[in-house]
């Protein structure tokens, strides 16, 4: 995979074409007066690396320069990243700084004429996490292929910057701060050999210290201590002893058996009768009341009423109606005399019923009030309650102690699996130290440290090879290389411990990790910033020498930035000019015109 084309919608921006094979210089030169005192590096030589990074599709904060500065001068700005894929083709990324969690896709057979963004998008504004699947699918690289991380985990070591970058051959600056457990893996398997081992070394590594950690917690809590354990048990067992000598004074006690009575039959019952008694009151002094208001009724039915029916009907039949009305009138007196009798025996009846439950409401309530009187005054109950009292207070030291026992059993529990862990650790430490000793059997490995010391040898003359070692912990450490006299290859030198030597190992080192997986789908270009700083004139040549080479030899894009001061002399102390086909990108600072976005910031 290779970059073809970085590019904005801003006109100010410096759009880049880039080489796809060979050398591809930016390049930034001093046009105004030394007593102006403006910054070489200032032009946005190193920005390009960040943009880069940010198409790619890293997830940045407010400290990224896009964001720290969007309100004044970012926040229309959208950035296209085209390159090209393993497969042939083209693929286009789309990111904005404004809601730069969008992005978006798209794949052409060749590439887009100018710097003119595609018309249709395969997939329009995806979210960070879906683009970044997307883009792993789309760049389709065969060592991230069934493993744990994705395509950005190597993505850095083909954009070094300075100062940071440089640093340490194999922890790179976004590591510098991390676990060891986000990126040795990585490197473990870089190197050809098994990196889940180291991050299963690791995550048992990590699980035993939040083992340890939630113990030390418990401990502190609880104030415990494993050792303990058989104390407590012979605490539990003295107080269990007492709980049941307490019970059973309790159980001794009438009173309390009378209580229970009370509580449990006795008030309950009483309640409940008085209930049903009250129910029953109610219900006869209603019918008492409807008695008494038939009683008041003097007749059994309405004679005024009879009466006019019988003269209305004397017009037709007088003779015979007289006899009729007096019948019924004698009729009515002997049913109304009956009816009252009826009447009066049973309101007697009801009556004496009523006041027979108003006496049983009035015992009963009686009854209630001494009994709860009695447990409220007595004696019995205060030393009952002293009792009870004593009973939840030493419950409560069972209970604390149980739990006292109750967790340091989980303490062994916890420290059983950290034996477990530990046991793992031991077995993955015997493959670890196996393969270490038998290094020389993994091809990858001695390919990388092969060329590595080759291209390292070409650039400086001397000799310098990478290795790795098991630690005091077990784990991998991987030892800076180290530079061997030229003279005397057995005697090392203090040399890689320069900043400048730091660089050029760092160089070696990507170089060979390009060319050793060039022949699968593997990243095809690397971008160096500030490489030739600060080198001598011997090595800038033969450095540039190895580039073209390589590049050449394995269709690869290296991508460097430079300013004049850089540029490697001539044997008559002239500056030796990189070919104009070379170079994607001039920059000056002259005015704002020469910075890469067209203004400071």
């Amino acid at each position: 995979m290779k970059l073809s084309k970085l590019y904005c919608n801003q006109p100010g921006f410096k759009n880049i074409q880039f080489n796809l094979n060979g050398i591809n210089v930016v390049y930034a030169e001093v046009k105004t007066d030394i007593k102006e005192k403006k910054n070489q590096h200032d032009l946005g030589k190193t920005k390009i690396a960040e943009l880069i990074d940010f198409l790619f599709l890293k997830k940045i904060n407010k400290d990224h320069f896009l964001i720290k500065h969007e309100k004044l001068h970012f926040q229309n700005h959208i950035f296209y990243l085209e390159i090209l894929l393993n497969s042939g083709q083209y693929l286009t990324i789309k990111r904005a700084v404004k809601n730069n969690t969008k992005i978006s896709f798209a794949v052409n057979d060749a590439s887009i004429n100018e710097f003119r963004p595609p018309l249709e998008w395969e997939f329009p504004d995806l979210t960070i996490d879906k683009a970044q699947k997307q883009l792993a699918e789309y760049l389709s690289l065969d060592f991230f292929s069934n493993k744990s991380y994705n395509y950005r985990k190597a993505l850095s070591y083909s954009l070094r910057t300075p100062p940071d970058d440089y640093s340490d051959v194999y922890q790179l600056s976004k590591f510098q701060g991390g676990q060891h457990v986000f990126w040795k893996p990585f490197m473990f398997d870089l190197l050809g050999f098994d990196g889940t081992l180291l991050e299963l070394k690791y995550q048992n590594d990590e699980q035993i210290k939040e083992i340890n950690q939630f113990i030390d917690n418990l401990k502190k809590e609880y104030s415990i201590n494993v050792d303990d354990r058989d104390d407590y048990v012979a605490q539990m067992q003295d107080i269990e002893k007492e709980v049941r000598e307490t019970e059973q004074q309790l159980d001794r006690f009438n009173f309390y058996e009378q209580d229970k009575e009370l509580v449990k039959r006795g008030i309950e019952e009483i309640e409940t009768s008085i209930s049903q008694l009250n129910s029953t009151a109610y219900n006869l002094n209603y019918e008492i009341d409807r008695l008494r208001k038939s009683l008041k009724n003097k007749f059994a039915f309405d004679l005024n009423k009879v009466d006019k029916v019988f003269r209305e009907s004397q017009i037709l039949f007088p003779d015979q109606l007289k006899q009729d009305y007096a019948n019924l009138i004698d009729f009515n007196n002997k049913l109304t005399i009956e009816r009252n009798k009826l009447l009066k025996s049973s309101l007697e009846k009801k009556s004496s019923e009523l006041s027979e439950i108003n006496n049983q409401l009035q015992t009963l309530n009686k009854r209630k009030e001494e009994q709860i009187s009695f447990i409220q005054d007595t004696d019995s109950f205060k030393k009952f309650k002293n009792h009870q009292k004593n009973l939840v207070k030493t419950e409560g030291q069972l209970f604390t102690i149980k739990e006292k026992i109750k967790n340091i059993d989980l303490i062994i529990k916890k420290e059983d699996e950290i034996e477990t862990l530990t046991s793992k650790i031991k077995e993955t430490i015997q493959e670890l130290n196996q393969i270490y000793r038998t290094t020389e059997r993994n091809e990858r490995y001695n390919d990388i440290r092969a060329r590595f010391s080759e291209y390292y040898k070409n650039i400086m003359d001397e000799v310098a090879r990478i290795s790795w070692k098991i630690n005091t912990n077990s784990n991998v450490d991987f030892v800076a290389p180290k530079v061997h006299s030229k003279h005397d290859e057995q005697r090392e030198t203090a040399k890689d411990e320069g900043n400048t030597y730091k660089k050029l190992l760092c160089v070696a080192f990507d170089l060979a990790i390009l060319t050793s997986y060039n022949s699968e789908s593997y990243f095809r270009f690397v971008y160096h910033d500030d490489v030739l700083s600060q080198q001598d004139n011997g090595i800038k040549n033969r450095l540039i020498e190895l580039i073209k080479t390589l590049t050449a030899q394995y269709n690869l894009q290296y991508i460097l930035s430079a300013i004049k001061s850089d540029l490697p002399l001539d044997d008559n102390d002239v500056f030796v000019y990189f070919d104009e086909k070379d170079i994607v990108l001039k920059l000056h600072d002259r005015d704002e015109s020469g910075t890469l976005f067209g203004f400071e910031f």
